[in-house]
């Protein structure tokens, strides 16, 4: 509940609200997180699903917020990525950095 309550304590310089294609993204990033959530779960790699649970818990809330921030969010991922980098995990990181590009080129 924390997370919740201090939503608006939370401000970053490239802080804003998302566009509707960057939201529809980020949910299919999210949807594969939760995939490897369950396929960590079924391996008992608990820890390292419980790293990506931490890495995404904070997107559902703030994606209709003008307070997201994608390089903060962009943080948490690399974070995993590099702990995990030799796992065969997804590569957030770089899927994260395609829908940048893609809505960055979409909006020129």
């Amino acid at each position: 509940m924390d997370d919740i309550e201090s939503i608006n304590d939370w401000a970053f310089p490239d802080s804003r609200l998302l566009t509707d294609q960057q939201r529809q993204e980020l949910c299919k990033i999210l949807f594969k997180a939760l995939l490897e959530i369950r396929k960590l779960g079924n391996e008992g790699k608990a820890e390292q699903a419980a790293d990506v649970a931490d890495a995404f818990h904070n997107l559902p809330i703030y994606l209709w917020s003008d307070k997201f921030s994608l390089s903060f969010f962009r943080s948490f991922l690399e974070e995993y990525q590099q702990k995990y980098q030799e796992a065969g995990c997804f590569n957030y990181v770089k899927m994260l950095d395609e829908v940048t590009e893609a809505c960055a080129n979409k909006s020129q």
